[in-house]
C-alpha cells in the first residue's frame, strides 16, 4: 500500500515528467520553426542573386583567385613538410593560407557592395563593388589576418584532446555569429578588424537586447541540401577505391570523388554568395531598422536564435 511520502515524491516526479515533455516539444516546435525560417530566407536570398545573375560571379571569381595561392605555395608547402623540411614547409603553407583569405575576403566584400547596390536600385552593381573592395583593402587584409589566426588556433584547439574540441566549438559558434555581419560592416563602413568585431557585437546586442544563444539560420539549407550529396558521393567512391582492384570499379570510384569535390565546390560558391545576399540584409536591418530586398522585419529578426 503507498504511503503518503511515495504519493508526494510519484506526483513531483509526473509533473516532471510532464515539465521537461513541454520543453521538448517547445524546442522541437522551435527547431522546426527555424528550420523552415532558414529555407524561406534561402529561397528569398536566391530570387535576389537569380535577379541580378552577375552577383553569382563573384564568388566563383573569387574562388578561382583564391585557388592561385593554394596551389603555388600552400601545396608546396605541404610537400615540403611531408619531405621533414619544417621551416620552409611552414613559411609556405602559412604565406598561401593568408593570401587565400584575402582573396576570399576580398571578393565576399566585393558581393557585399554589389549586393547593397542591387538593394538600393545603384546601377552597375558589379562595378560598385569592386570599388569598395579596392577602397577597403587595407581593412580585408586585416581581416584576413585576424580570421585566419583564429582559425588555425581553433584547429590546434580541436587537435589537442576532446575538452580543446569542446572550447573550440563553444568559442568557434560565438565567433562564426559575431562575425557574420563582419565582411557588410567591413564592405559600408570601413573599420580595421578589432573595430569590426567591436561593431558587429554592438549591432547584435542592440538588435537582440544580448540575448543571442544560436545561430542564424540562413545557410543550414544549402549544407543539407548540397553538401550532404556530395559528401555521401565522395564517401560512396572512396570506399569503391578501398574494397575493389578492379580497374573500370576504380575508374567508377574516382569519377564519384571527382563529382563530389566538384558539388562541394559548387556548394560552397552557392553558400558564399547566397550569404552575402543575406548578410546586407542583416546588416541594413539591425544597423538602420529597415529590411531591404525580398525580406521582412518579422524574418529578419527571427533569423537569429535567442533565448526565450
Amino acid at each position: 500500500m503507498p504511503t503518503a511520502g511515495s504519493t508526494r515524491r510519484n506526483s513531483v516526479y509526473d509533473r516532471s515528467l510532464t515539465a521537461g515533455r513541454g520543453k521538448g516539444a517547445v524546442r522541437s516546435r522551435a527547431m522546426k520553426t527555424r528550420v523552415k525560417g532558414g529555407w524561406e530566407l534561402t529561397k528569398k536570398s536566391w530570387g535576389a542573386l537569380k535577379s541580378n545573375k552577375a552577383l553569382m560571379a563573384i564568388p566563383v571569381i573569387g574562388a578561382l583567385v583564391a585557388v592561385i595561392p593554394a596551389i603555388i605555395l600552400t601545396f608546396p608547402g605541404l610537400f615540403l613538410l611531408a619531405d621533414n623540411q619544417t621551416a620552409p614547409g611552414i613559411a609556405l603553407v602559412v604565406i598561401g593560407i593568408y593570401l587565400s583569405t584575402v582573396a576570399i575576403n576580398y571578393y565576399a566584400v566585393v558581393l557585399a557592395g554589389a549586393a547593397n547596390a542591387v538593394f538600393n536600385d545603384e546601377p552597375g552593381p558589379k562595378k560598385v563593388g569592386h570599388q569598395i573592395a579596392r577602397s577597403r583593402f587595407k581593412a580585408i587584409c586585416g581581416w584576413a589576418l585576424l580570421s585566419a589566426t583564429l582559425g588555425a588556433i581553433f584547429s590546434l584547439l580541436e587537435s589537442q584532446n576532446t575538452i580543446g574540441a569542446i572550447v573550440s566549438a563553444l568559442v568557434g559558434t560565438a565567433w562564426a555569429l559575431v562575425t557574420f555581419l563582419a565582411i557588410p560592416i567591413i564592405a559600408l563602413e570601413g573599420t580595421g578588424p578589432f573595430a569590426t568585431v567591436k561593431r558587429s557585437t554592438q549591432l547584435f546586442k542592440e538588435r537582440w537586447a544580448g540575448q543571442i544563444t544560436g545561430q542564424v539560420t540562413i545557410g543550414a539549407i544549402v549544407a543539407l541540401v548540397v553538401s550532404l550529396p556530395s559528401i555521401l558521393v565522395m564517401a560512396l567512391g572512396i570506399y569503391i577505391l578501398a574494397s575493389t582492384s578492379v580497374s573500370a570499379e576504380e575508374a567508377i570510384g574516382v569519377v564519384l570523388i571527382i563529382v563530389g569535390v566538384i558539388g562541394l565546390i559548387f556548394g560552397s560558391i552557392f553558400a558564399a554568395a547566397i550569404r552575402g545576399i543575406f548578410g546586407i540584409a542583416l546588416y541594413r536591418f539591425a544597423a538602420q531598422g529597415i529590411a531591404v530586398g525580398p525580406f521582412t522585419s518579422e524574418e529578419l529578426e527571427r533569423s537569429v536564435a535567442t533565448k526565450g
